[in-house]
């Protein structure tokens, strides 16, 4: 029985700017919690962050969310939803953006019509909400989640985090399209909802780690998940 949810983040902010996320994580979370900063400027890529948390702090009886600072969370209670959700199911990460799909390019987006869930975006002047599919209960089944907010539960997946992908791009599908190819079951869910203050932008270390991705799994992709 998963008993607390562990919120692991990476961050280049003031400490100010930190206690002020973790205080929303705790004043929202509606479970028990450990919020967990890691200060990075640069000198480690998300895939060793994560990795150290799960290695230093996995007890067996939490979950670990890794996930974006500059999110705001617009659900009360949701780490009570998320307990539930791996308590009642075989799932062993989920996510609130994925695809059922993953072609060769490695880019998961590729094709709307295959991609799950609901966030919202802000640039601070104005909010909307990337509604990928119609809201619904439960958790439906993807090959890959998002990274700006991703929740495993470490006792049930077959691989960490893959530090051969430097920086701050891949390090979401390098975890889960190896985990997806073991038989881990990912997911995504709408019934948590957030607000990101970024819509996320590709630059030339995406570009390289995109590469690097469909180089190591040109024999696995496309992915298409089959019930």
């Amino acid at each position: 029985m998963l008993k607390k949810v562990k919120v692991v983040f990476s961050s280049h902010r003031s400490e100010d700017q930190n206690n002020a996320f973790i205080e929303e994580v705790k004043s929202t979370i509606g479970s028990p919690v450990d919020v967990i900063c890691y200060p990075n400027f640069n000198q480690f890529s998300l895939s060793e962050v994560y990795n150290k948390a799960l290695n230093e702090h996995n007890d067996k009886e939490s979950v670990f969310v890794f996930s974006h600072n500059d999110i705001h969370f617009n659900t009360r209670d949701w780490g009570r939803r998320l307990l539930s959700k791996f308590n009642n199911s075989n799932y062993s990460i989920i996510g609130l953006a994925g695809s059922t799909y993953l072609g060769e390019k490695g880019v998961w987006w590729e094709k709307p019509e295959t991609m799950l869930g609901i966030v919202n975006h802000t640039n601070g002047l104005r909010t909307w909400a990337s509604e990928y599919c119609p809201s619904f209960t439960g958790v439906k089944p993807v090959v890959l989640v998002d990274g700006c907010f991703i929740a495993v539960n470490p006792n049930n997946i077959e691989h960490n985090f893959d530090e051969e992908f430097k920086g701050f791009h891949f390090y979401d599908l390098s975890l889960c399209v190896p985990n997806y190819l073991d038989g881990c079951n990912i997911g995504v869910v709408t019934d948590i909802r957030i607000t990101h203050e970024s819509v996320g932008m590709v630059n030339e270390q995406w570009e390289q780690n995109r590469q690097q991705f469909v180089e190591k799994y040109k024999n696995d992709i496309p992915l298409i998940y089959e019930s």
